[in-house]
């Protein structure tokens, strides 16, 4: 069961290291037999070759804000994964980007010409989005980069890029959980220390137990034990910036006035 984060929770006791850009759920999912075991999972199929799964997750530096957390080729299906701890609609557009840059790196690395007079033939985009955040959202949704476009008499868009929001938080979508052990217990985990903020303890304190608990209960043991410190850093990082996106959203819903106005002078104090 998930709870809000009151503001007396945001207390903060330990440094974070800045250069840290792991999500969490990106590590669970780094092992290919993992991460096949979700691609089974959110799409109903049964495969057991991890070794034919190929990782093409978008590491250039130069793009960091628009790195993805998890790309792969499988079965001549392109999927993007994304992990979101808040409620963006902008996560299509997102796609788009993510998308054309890996396709772009796919005609490269398979020597193929866009200028040939044949058809060059491209895996199938598939694009999923675990969210996990506090605000309720139904268990499954549909996003379209359609949505963005202006409206605009008698023009029909030639882009679309679709999204899959899938509902991750404890309880949600459990038919994909019961395939997805490590999502499962992902889930479970982000649970319990939203159990301990709600009991007013401090994030720093909420982790530590939530770890202690999930070990002694076989819920992402292995895993916990080998990265404990880099898993806290992890989740002080997430939830630092979690609530950072709600200081801003809440301010701007105050004043009411212009979003990039408001960001940059709240940047000024936090």
């Amino acid at each position: 069961m998930t709870h809000d984060i009151s503001q007396s929770n945001t207390v903060r006791t330990t440094h974070l290291n800045p250069k840290h850009k792991d999500t969490l759920f990106r590590m669970i999912f780094s092992d290919k037999k993992d991460l096949l075991t979700l691609y089974n999972a959110v799409n109903g199929t049964d495969y057991q070759d991890s070794e034919a799964l190929t990782i093409c997750t978008l590491e250039d530096a130069i793009y960091m804000d628009y790195k993805n957390d998890i790309s792969f080729l499988f079965e001549d299906v392109l999927s993007l994964y994304e992990h979101q701890s808040t409620l963006n609609p902008n996560m299509p557009l997102r796609g788009l980007i993510y998308f054309a840059r890996n396709y772009e790196a796919f005609l490269a690395q398979n020597r193929m010409d866009i200028h040939s007079s044949v058809l060059q033939k491209l895996p199938v985009p598939q694009y999923f989005i675990f969210y996990n955040g506090l605000p309720n959202a139904p268990e499954r949704q549909r996003l379209s980069l359609e949505d963005a476009f202006i409206q605009h008499p008698g023009k029909v868009p030639c882009l679309t890029c679709e999204a899959t929001l899938l509902n991750i938080n404890y309880g949600k979508n459990r038919h994909i959980m019961e395939r997805c052990q490590k999502l499962q217990d992902y889930s479970r985990f982000i649970a319990a220390i939203r159990s301990g903020l709600s009991e007013g303890l401090i994030l720093d304190t909420a982790v530590n137990r939530a770890v202690d608990f999930c070990i002694n209960h076989h819920i992402l043991q292995n895993f916990l034990v080998k990265h404990r410190a880099e898993v806290k850093n992890v989740i002080l990082s997430t939830f630092d910036q979690e609530n950072h996106d709600r200081i801003i959203r809440e301010h701007f819903e105050q004043v009411g006035f212009d979003k990039g106005t408001a960001i940059g002078e709240l940047k000024k104090t936090i």
